[in-house]
């Protein structure tokens, strides 16, 4: 019963949208205009037509063809297209909810119902006329021996490719194809353009719409090839919105009353002033939508999903910074510290790092690119993140023990950067700022003495890349600053001892050496080693420095 009644709904829904809808009414319009337009020039070359036929000896008794059959005969088809379309959009429509209105503003699929009708229309009209002995023969030829099998050899592939494009990645992307309709139709009124209010509401209504039922899509659909698409979709539209976003006319980022009431901006009810004067309204919508789906995937354990959300914002982060959006890029910013918030308590939770891992690569790449533009307070914003999220992985070690290669992560991503703006000639000045918040990254705060012994013994990661990147430094003559580093692993010398000291310091300097660019297993991020340095032939430089500064510190105070 329930199926029935979803079925009648949908056939209802048909109907009505295909009698009411402003691009159903015009395509009927043009259709039935068409078929008038074709009768009347068919009429004036059916004496030549005819004169063809009746070649030779034929002879056709126009007066004995049946006309009654035809009527019923296009009813069949109207009733096998509509109801082929019922059925079809009726079974989709249970993950796709807005398939209806997507047909109904399909163009091909509303001229081909109205073309249905038409004939069937066309047909009865022939009927009636014959029955007032009117001359019907150039009609019935057109209709019968000219439209009719035209309309059998289409019908069919028709209805086959409206069960194919039910398909739900056929559906994302008429989704996404709307929304870039809106694109094109707001950059075409230019930023001096006038936007109507009615336009206006109605584009903001179909862009958070749609971007809710590819959400929505998300839930339904079990399969990750189709959600990955809907992601990287997301994605590629928001970066192709801040393209076009200079050419969208100014009144459009005026936020209407409709778009208050979206779900995702039911807490920013007193932030709509900032919103509107920031233009930021549909990029923070996008922002929470794949924050919402970030959570729902790390909390599956779908680990490649989640990293692929991550990506979406990184890579908008990217445009952003190369389009020089100030506001763009602190919005990439926050929600990345966002996710990586989410993905900490995640870790810490159940014991796991990957999430942070890709993650952090992703943060990285961000940073990267503003290394690339100079854009030193977001930079060292980043690097005081860095330093933060460090300092609250420390204290969810004791919970989850198997967080401890993510602070090697942070100071990867913390190195690469250093060797960015090395590369770059940033200022010096600037650049020393940076490399001690990167040295700051195992000067933990409020940390007992021997839990930190415990951890420093036994995890190397975090030094062996600040000797990489002394290596680095001394590779390039820049002995200041590799004096820096080897004066800072002083505090490990205090902290484990002499003995324990120099035992770590030979592990590392052992895995330095022999360590090449590859691991000998594969992760998320393929089997880059992230410890490896090229610069071995720097090792012994650097360990006679160090051992100056071994040279001129006290006894180590003893551990217990």
């Amino acid at each position: 019963m329930e199926a029935q009644k979803d079925f009648s709904w949908t056939f209802l829904q048909i109907l009505r949208n295909l009698l009411t809808n402003p691009r159903s009414l015009q395509a009927g319009i043009i259709i039935f205009a068409g078929l008038f337009l074709a009768d009347l020039l068919f009429r004036s070359f059916f004496k030549t037509f005819s004169d063809f036929l009746e070649g030779g000896d034929t002879e056709i008794l126009w007066a004995e063809i049946d006309v009654g059959f035809a009527p019923i005969l296009w009813l069949v088809f109207i009733t096998l297209i509509l109801g082929s379309l019922t059925i079809v959009i009726s079974f989709a429509a249970e993950k796709v909810p807005k398939l209806i209105d997507l047909y109904m503003d399909h163009w091909p699929s509303l001229f081909f119902v109205w073309f249905t009708i038409a004939l069937y229309v066309h047909a009865l009209t022939i009927k009636l006329m014959a029955e007032m002995q009117m001359d019907v023969r150039p009609s019935l030829i057109l209709n019968y021996n000219i439209l009719l099998p035209l309309f059998m050899i289409i019908g069919f592939p028709f209805i086959l490719s409206i069960l194919y494009s039910t398909k739900t990645g056929k559906v994302i992307e008429q989704l996404f194809g709307s929304i870039q309709q809106v694109y094109l139709k707001l950059a075409s009124i230019g930023p001096t353009g006038d936007l109507h209010p009615k336009k206006r509401l109605k584009w903001q209504i179909h862009l958070f719409e749609t971007t809710n039922q590819l959400i929505d899509l998300l839930v339904y659909v079990p399969y990750k090839e189709p959600k990955a698409q809907i992601i990287e979709g997301l994605g590629d539209l928001l970066i192709e919105y801040l393209k076009w976003k200079k050419d969208f006319p100014v009144s459009f980022f005026e936020v209407t009353e409709d778009i208050r009431e979206d779900i995702s901006f039911k807490t920013l009810k007193g932030q709509f002033e900032d919103i509107e004067k920031d233009r930021v309204f549909y990029e923070l919508k996008n922002f929470r939508v794949i924050s919402n789906a970030f959570i729902s995937f790390i909390e599956a354990g779908e680990f490649d999903l989640s990293t692929l959300c991550v990506d979406q914002v990184q890579r908008i982060g990217v445009q952003a910074v190369e389009l020089k959006h100030d506001k763009m890029m602190d919005l990439v910013l926050i929600h990345l510290n966002t996710h990586l918030r989410f993905a900490l308590k995640h870790g810490r939770f159940n014991n796991e790092p990957r999430n942070l891992y890709n993650l952090i690569f992703h943060y990285g790449k961000f940073v990267q690119s503003l290394i690339e533009h100079r854009d030193l307070p977001r930079v060292k914003t980043s690097y005081g993140h860095y330093l933060f999220y460090g300092q609250a992985i420390f204290e969810a070690l004791l919970d989850a023990p198997s967080l401890a290669f993510i602070l090697d992560t942070l100071a990867t991503e913390m190195k690469k950067g250093l060797i960015k703006m090395y590369e770059l000639h940033w200022d010096r000045e600037h650049y020393f700022e940076q490399l001690k918040q990167f040295l700051l990254l195992d000067n933990l705060q409020n940390i007992d003495r021997g839990f930190a012994f415990n951890f420093f013994s036994k995890n190397h990661g975090i030094r062996l890349l600040h000797i990489g990147m002394a290596l680095f430094f001394l590779e390039n003559n820049e002995e200041e600053w590799a004096r820096l580093i080897a004066k800072d692993t002083m505090q490990d010398y205090d902290l484990l001892g002499k003995e324990t000291f120099h035992k770590t310091m030979n592990t590392i300097y052992a895995r330095l050496q022999f360590s090449g660019p590859t691991f000998w297993e594969d992760t998320d991020r393929g089997n880059v080693n992230i410890y490896y340095s090229p610069h071995q032939n720097q090792i012994n430089v650097f360990r006679e420095i160090q051992n100056e500064y071994v040279g001129m510190q006290p006894k180590p105070a003893k551990v217990i």
